[in-house]
Formats: structure tokens, C-alpha cells, sequence
């Protein structure tokens, strides 16, 4: 699958017109870099079942204080104490990174305590038994239990399922965290698949469909085939092949998205800029696509037809986020 793509990448009007200009340079390294992420990997491209349980690109623990510690080892004990399936431990730790950020916190939203930000007026417990990070825990995952199918659930569904929070795919950009602080506590986390990206082949694929658009035009909330708006591209590219990407707006995208370290982005990952800028609405207003570090697809605004650009991360203000695995469902 990967030689395809990667020929494909090399054959699309939009490379062909970069290989022409003054970025050439650029964008022949990143034909050499999409080279790469075609072929590394053996996975089958867009038809990869992208399993709902996630590895974390490294087995850290070790950026979590002492409270926090204790409290995922509380969480992971009780679990287990319980019976709960790994992969109910990682949703849970997910949920109290979200909720709390793994803390044991007396204070919330209206009358939400605890690591999970339960709310004793909604039936969960007295003050005083929320506030015991064990009851807590134990509560979380009676109410997972409760959710018909939770173990086959994106961890973001499973989580909202419990906890019906206004935000409801906030949860997933904590999976890859979460999944490594439960195989540092020693759980397996064998034979899953990982958190921080779709398969390769397929992210490589994804870039050959936004490529290909370069061109047409920018249209104020289209997602294809003709116009586009800067989420909608992606959107659409995904679409194209084979999965479903569970938010449709830059600023969910945002929301959703594993924060990476500028310098750190690869193919695939998104750039998310002008934050604050739409009225009545927080969060990143804007969406690029890095196509190799350096180098971005976007459709930019009215006027501006969908193009490639180079971009500056420092200069322009921009943050880099990584789409979880469990936010793309194969369609």
C-alpha cells in the first residue's frame, strides 16, 4: 500500500505545481518525508481497523506530582479491586486528567468535588463520600458498567456516557497520557494500537486528498467536493479515505487534539491559530494541516483559494495538536 501512496502523492497537480515553484526545496523534502510515512509503516491504510484501545507513545509516569500519583494509584487499585478491564482503568484516569487534572480538588462547577467533579445534588454521594478519591472511583465505574457496549466506545464516548459533561470530547486528548500512566502502574497494554495518530498509510493517504484540493476555492462552512472552509478540508480528506472524524469545527479540533511541542509536529498533525477571533466562540479559529514541518495545506479565508503554505509557529502564534485515534472511526 505504501509505494501507491506515495507514487500518488508525486503524481497529484497540487505536488506537481510546488515541485515548479520557489518551494521546491520544501516541498521535495516533504515528498521524501511522505515517502517515508507510506512505507514504514504495515499497516493497511484506510481500511485499518482502528481499534478503541490506544498505546502511549512512551511509558511516562513520571510527569505527574505526588498527588497525582497517589490519586491514579487509588483509581487504577480500586479498579482493580473491581474487576474492571484495562481498559476501564484508562478511561477512568482520562476522565479525572480532564475533570480535575488528577486531583482531589473540594471546589467545581455548582456543586461538583473530586477527582471526577461529581455533584452530590445529582445523586452521587455526600460531600464527604465524593471527596474519598476510592468512592469516587468506585461510583465512575458503576456508572461505566452501566453503558451498554462502553468496551468497543472511542474513550471520549465512554467517558461522556458517565459523566455528560458540556464538553464532550474533551476527553480524548488525555488518552495518551492516561494509557501510560496505567502501563506504568504495570497494567498491559499489549495489543493495542497507538493513541497519538491514524495508521500511517493512512495519514499519508489523508494528505494526498487535502493536496489534491489546492486550488478551490474557500466557501464559508463547505466540506467538498467544490469549496471548502479550513475544518471542512479536513473533514473532507478524511472522509475521503474511509474515516469519519468525530468533530467538524477548528475549535472542537482544538479541544480534542494531544497538545505536541512546536518542532515535534509530523505529517498529519494540525495547526491551530487565531485564537479567540470568531465571535461567541473560544478557542482556535483557524486550521492548518502540516504536510511536512515547515510546510501546511489550508484553505485560508474568503477570497484566498485552498493552497500550500510554509508557516512559523512562533511567529504566528500557533499551536500543534495530534488527533486522536479514537476521534476517527472507520466509515
Amino acid at each position: 500500500m505504501g509505494a501507491p501512496i506515495a507514487a500518488g502523492l508525486l503524481a497529484t497537480p497540487a505536488v506537481r505545481r510546488l515541485l515548479t515553484t520557489g518551494t521546491a526545496a520544501v516541498a521535495g523534502a516533504c515528498i521524501l518525508g511522505l515517502y517515508v510515512v507510506a512505507t514504514d509503516s504495515g499497516a493497511a491504510g484506510a481500511g485499518t481497523d482502528m481499534a478503541p484501545i490506544s498505546c502511549p507513545a512512551e511509558i511516562d509516569g513520571t510527569s505527574l506530582d505526588a498527588h497525582q500519583r497517589d490519586m491514579a494509584g487509588i483509581i487504577i487499585q480500586t479498579g482493580r479491586e473491581m474487576g474492571i478491564p484495562t481498559r476501564g482503568l484508562v478511561i477512568a484516569i482520562a476522565t479525572a486528567l480532564q475533570e480535575s487534572g488528577l486531583r482531589n480538588i473540594d471546589y467545581g462547577d455548582r456543586d461538583s468535588v473530586g477527582l471526577f467533579q461529581q455533584r452530590p445534588s445529582m445523586g452521587w454521594g455526600t460531600v464527604e463520600q465524593i471527596m474519598d478519591p476510592a468512592y469516587s472511583s468506585s461510583k465512575f465505574y458503576a456508572g461505566l458498567l452501566q453503558v451498554a457496549g462502553w468496551e468497543r466506545m472511542p474513550l471520549t464516548e465512554a467517558a461522556q456516557a458517565v459523566q455528560r459533561s458540556g464538553f464532550p470530547d474533551a476527553y480524548a486528548k488525555h488518552e495518551g497520557h492516561a494509557v501510560s500512566i496505567v502501563a506504568a502502574a504495570g497494567e498491559s497494554t499489549a495489543g493495542c494500537t497507538p493513541v497519538h495518530a491514524a495508521p500511517d498509510a493512512a495519514t499519508a493517504a489523508m494528505l494526498q486528498v487535502a493536496l489534491e484540493q489546492v486550488g478551490k476555492p474557500y466557501v464559508w462552512g463547505g466540506t467538498g467536493p467544490d469549496g471548502f472552509d479550513c475544518s471542512g478540508l479536513i473533514v473532507y480528506a478524511w472522509q475521503q479515505v474511509g474515516y469519519r472524524l468525530s468533530v467538524r469545527i477548528s475549535q472542537d479540533m482544538h479541544a480534542i487534539s494531544t497538545p505536541v511541542e512546536p518542532g515535534q509536529e509530523r505529517p498529519g498533525d494540525l495547526l491551530f491559530s487565531q485564537f479567540g477571533e470568531q465571535a461567541g466562540v473560544p478557542g482556535a479559529a483557524h486550521v492548518l494541516v502540516v504536510v511536512q514541518p515547515g510546510l501546511a495545506v489550508e484553505a485560508p479565508r474568503t477570497g484566498l483559494d485552498v493552497r500550500t503554505r510554509t508557516y512559523d509557529i512562533e511567529a504566528e502564534g500557533m499551536t500543534v495538536g495530534r488527533l486522536p485515534a479514537s476521534s476517527l472511526t472507520s466509515i
